[in-house]
């Protein structure tokens, strides 16, 4: 079993505003009280929840049917990377067919 140091409790930190859960309470019970506790508490937490889960923000699954829009998705921004990046270069013709490549992309997204 993985065990790490248990959240020492901050006598002088403030309740969470939305459900007056103290620091004490969620060092004790080691439960949160609400959703808007990580972000009040996200200063104390984010450490201890970096150990147990290796990162501390949620990256969560999407449904399979939406595997083809997240793809779409990822290639724009990778389009849009590219594009930027030959701006800066002052690339013109790579410009103009990234530029339309997203429109494509765009315009086949709808």
């Amino acid at each position: 079993m993985f065990w790490i140091q248990p959240l020492q409790p901050q006598p002088s930190y403030p309740p969470c505003p939305f459900c007056g859960a103290a620091i004490q309470t969620i060092a004790k019970t080691e439960r949160v009280g609400c959703a808007q506790c990580y972000t009040h508490y996200r200063q104390l937490l984010t450490p201890y929840i970096r150990r147990i889960h290796g990162q501390a923000s949620h990256i969560g699954r999407a449904p399979s049917t939406d595997g083809a829009m997240i793809a779409l998705k990822k290639k724009q921004a990778e389009l849009e990377t590219r594009l930027a990046a030959a701006i800066v270069e002052q690339d013109f013709e790579t410009c103009a067919a990234l530029r339309d490549e997203i429109n494509a992309l765009k315009e086949g997204g709808k």
